[in-house]
């Protein structure tokens, strides 16, 4: 596909609160799910998730309020 047919992709920014649900979610689907490498997968993402809430410079890039 030639590039001058592409559109341009713009990135999702979030809220705090978009952030903090989405984790929320992402735990209760793994307590969910049966012992096994399925469910230590999703708890992996929430465990990012929380690592990336800690992280200013990437909250400053990924939110739509930036760092507080």
């Amino acid at each position: 596909m030639p590039s001058a047919n592409r559109l341009p992709v713009e990135e999702r920014r979030y809220t705090m609160v978009e952030l903090y649900e989405l984790r929320r979610v992402i735990i209760k689907y793994a307590r969910s799910i049966p012992l096994g490498p399925a469910r230590n997968k999703h708890r992996q993402i929430a465990a990012s998730m929380r690592s990336l809430t800690r992280d200013r410079d990437w909250l400053a890039i990924h939110t739509v309020d930036g760092i507080k």
